[in-house]
């Protein structure tokens, strides 16, 4: 499903948390109205354009109904040729009040970052708002149909093995549509920069970060739950981060990082054969990934076949004749 993202920066959040800089995020601060109806026209417009319209960056559902209204405006007259509308909002911005008018203005799908399901981490993070109520927002919605999306940060200050550990099994437990995985990272300007100057914040590492997200994602597919986006878009202004794990193909080394998991959980002294789609997972990122194969193994080369016939992500040990020694 195609989705059209609208970006509304740090509109309608009353709140400033200690890793957020939505101004950096969203590159831009009052949106401009005409250009969002101009965006909707033309995504409208497009042969079998069934998706959503979504606004994301702010804190939709803690705007004035009257701002609320402006935006949902301008979807109404494609209302027809798309499917529905989607937003993003904190938990503590849901309620029975709020799902009915959203409900009312065609509103199909909402996110909820809810970053934590760990009352410490929430805390820590200044998100002002406790995990029983975010599983309470997460229960309402789910109960007056829409589509449910869950967004979580690991790696926020406080985050430990304790907190990841709540988070997927809260996550599952809540059975959301789909989740977003957004390894903290530090941007300038904002409290957790400072915290990181003074050495009372320590970011994950790329290779944490990645094993980390691998291990959710791996956790939420298992059950059902679709892992939708690993990592920030890639269109941020990568000169104001400060520091953390943040790589434009965070999404592929973490399929990458899976993927090699299950090799060596499966490993037989036969050809590996994989989709051609994948073997940039294998080539690419420095050859890292082929390397960790190697050592996990204990070979120096292995017998790689590519088979178009193999599905992307999966791979088979086989009789085959290597194509390659890798």
């Amino acid at each position: 499903m195609r989705i059209l993202p609208i970006f509304i920066p740090h509109l309608g959040c009353p709140f400033n948390c200690i890793y957020c800089n939505q101004k950096l995020i969203t590159k831009t601060m009052q949106p401009d109205l005409e250009l969002i109806e101009q965006q909707i026209s033309e995504f409208c417009n497009l042969p079998d354009a069934t998706g959503e319209i979504a606004f994301f960056g702010g804190t939709f559902t803690a705007l004035s109904r009257k701002d609320q209204q402006t935006y949902f405006d301008l979807v109404f007259p494609y209302l027809s040729m798309i499917s529905g509308i989607r937003i993003s909002t904190r938990p503590d911005f849901i309620s029975q009040n709020v799902l009915q008018f959203c409900a009312e203005n065609s509103v199909t799908t909402i996110e909820l970052g809810v970053q934590s399901f760990l009352d410490e981490v929430l805390i820590a993070s200044g998100r002002g708002y406790t995990s029983e109520k975010a599983i309470e927002s997460c229960q309402m919605i789910k109960s007056s149909s829409f589509q449910l999306g869950i967004q979580l940060m690991p790696g926020l200050l406080g985050f430990s093995r304790i907190s990841l550990n709540t988070s997927i099994n809260k996550t599952i437990e809540l059975k959301p549509d789909f989740v977003r995985i957004y390894p903290t990272v530090i941007l300038k300007d904002t409290s957790l920069h400072q915290m990181y100057k003074d050495g009372s914040y320590t970011p994950l590492t790329i290779d944490e970060a990645i094993e980390i997200s691998a291990e959710m994602k791996e956790a939420f597919e298992q059950n059902n739950i679709k892992v939708i986006k690993i990592g920030l878009h890639s269109d941020i202004d990568f000169n104001n981060i400060v520091a953390g794990p943040y790589h434009e193909s965070f999404g592929e080394l973490v399929q990458a990082e899976i993927l090699l998991h299950n090799i060596i959980n499966d490993y037989s002294n036969k050809t590996l054969t994989i989709s051609p789609t994948d073997i940039s997972l294998f080539k690419g990122f420095g050859g890292k990934m082929l390397l960790k194969l190697k050592n996990s193994v204990g070979l120096d080369k292995i017998g790689i076949c590519i088979d178009p016939g193999t599905k992307k992500g999966t791979f088979l040990f086989t009789d085959s004749q290597p194509d390659y020694y890798w």
